[in-house]
Parts: structure tokens; sequence; C-alpha cells
């Protein structure tokens, strides 16, 4: 089911406007290029990276032409604690009081609650009950592990991106949000987890955006409180939101019409690509964002 977003998430700002209230970027995997492209371009108020950020250097140094433009924040992803250099370079950068995961924090005028890692079942399978899982937090699991499994005198350092049930649970009773923004999917997706559905219908969020699995996917679906529409965001892609006056965003018809023509049933795949003549963000992306002329031109070109 793909429900139209309810217009009072919209109410807030323009519904057409020469800069977006927020962008979400997909999983950079240490390619910022594109986040700083697009910020320069449209000039958010605010942006949120969704995780598996894997800076190359301080997260502050990457994004250091940007944040005059800009507020940053951020939720870390599993890949984010791969190497002591990954995890350094985030959490110990002058950007980590950005880090959204557990909290609800007023963005722009939306509330936005924030899930970063992914689950581990090791510490909690989310489809089991969670009274059933291994560690209710960091503190139990730290205590469970042998000195030799610990890192810097606290947990596993691969663990520092692991939802426990306490961080989860601690959310669940936050105040409502607009927003929910995760690395994992809602169960909407093929990969995705009940739980954040149950996250959002706690919550009352209307909007659920997300990264990990490398797509740019619309995910409708419905709850027993109300709907709310989720997405998926591709590496080097963004969401910029509020959507067009439809609420359903995405390229023009004809546009996409003109990508059917030229691509036949690969005309999706093309369009969801990252291109590096659109500064490495998606023709999709691109073409919402008010690139439509250029994508246009490729199409006619190719």
């Amino acid at each position: 089911m793909n429900p139209l977003i309810p217009l009072d998430l919209h109410a807030r700002s323009a519904l057409r406007q020469s800069a977006p209230k927020l962008m979400f970027f997909g999983d950079p995997h240490g390619d910022l290029k594109p986040v700083i492209a697009a910020v320069e371009r449209f000039r958010p108020e605010a942006i949120v990276l969704l995780g598996d950020i894997q800076a190359r250097q301080p997260l502050h140094v990457e994004l250091s032409p940007i944040l005059d433009l800009t507020e940053v924040r951020w939720i870390p992803g599993n890949h984010d604690t791969d190497s002591d250099g990954d995890f350094d370079r985030l959490f110990g950068s002058e950007l980590a009081d950005r880090n959204l995961h557990g909290r609800v924090v007023e963005i722009s005028g939306y509330k936005v609650a924030g899930l970063g890692g992914i689950f581990r079942s090791k510490i909690w399978d989310p489809r089991q009950p969670i009274k059933e899982a291994a560690s209710a937090s960091a503190d139990a699991l730290h205590r469970s592990m042998r000195r030799e499994e610990r890192w810097r005198d606290g947990i596993a350092r691969r663990h520092r991106s692991t939802i426990c049930p306490d961080e989860y649970q601690q959310l669940l009773r936050s105040p409502p949000a607009d927003i929910l923004v995760t690395h994992e999917a809602p169960a909407a997706h093929p990969h995705g987890c009940q739980a954040i559905d149950e996250l959002t219908e706690a919550l009352g969020v209307q909007l659920v955006v997300h990264g990990h699995h490398h797509q740019n996917i619309a995910e409708g679906t419905l709850t027993a409180a109300a709907p709310f529409r989720a997405f998926g965001v591709d590496m080097g892609s963004h969401l910029a939101w509020p959507r067009d006056e439809t609420g359903l965003g995405g390229p023009p018809q004809d546009l996409l019409d003109l990508a059917a023509q030229v691509f036949g049933a690969e005309a999706r795949v093309w369009l969801d690509k990252p291109h590096e003549w659109l500064d490495g963000q998606t023709p999709a992306a691109f073409a919402t964002g008010g690139g439509s002329e250029k994508v246009r031109s490729m199409l006619n070109a190719i």
C-alpha cells in the first residue's frame, strides 16, 4: 500500500521552495563529494547522513566546505565501527554531538527521531520478544565479555553500532516525532524489520527514511495507528523534503517516459544509479531536485 503523505506534515513549509528544508543522504562509504555538491547546489536548511559514513578524514574536516551552509546531523551505520579509523573519524570528530541515535531533535521545524546501527542477533533478534535478548544493554554486554573481547575498556568496537534493547525501548518512550531516520529498514522492505514499524507507530511519525540497503525505493505501509511513508536512499543519492505538490515526488512523468523509450525495462536501473556527470547523484534524484533538463539532455544524447 502506498498512501499519500498526510498534508499536515507539509503544512510548515511551502510545497515548492527554492531550498528544501531537509535532505537525507544514503550511505556515503567514504565518498562525501555528492553530499557537498548537493548542499552547495540546493542549500537545504539541514541534512541527515543515514549511516555507513566511513569518513576518510574527521567528519568536520570532510564537510568543512558546507558547515556554514547547512546544519549537519547523522546516525551511525554498521560499517562505521569496521575499524578504529572509521569509528574515530566519526565519533571523535567535532560533529560527534550531531549524532541523532536514540534522540528526538527539532530540525528545521520537524521533530526528527534517530535510530542508528543495526540489529545483531547475538545481542537481540528483533523477531523475538525483547525479554529474550542476550544482553539488555551495553553495560550488560560489557559485563558478559571476556577482557580480550573488549575495546578501549568498553564493549567490542563492532557492537558500538549494535542496537541494544534498552536504547530501542528508550526511544520507544520518547515524545512524538514527525520523522524517523534509521539505518535499518521498516518491514515493507524485503530485508526490513517489524520493530521499525512498531517504533514508527509508537512515535506517531508519518515519514521514515533509511539507508543500509543501497536502494532508492518508496515503501508505503499501514500500521494499526496510521499510514506512514518510508523511503530508502541509495549510496550517493539523496531525498529532499518536503517533496513536490503531489506528495509523491520523483522525476516528471515525461522524463520517466523518455527513460523507458531509451532503456526499456532497464530505465529504473539507469535512473537510480549515481552518475559522475551529475556530481555523483542519481539521475532520478538530480531531476527531482530541479535538474530535469540536464537529465533529459543526457537521455536525448543516448
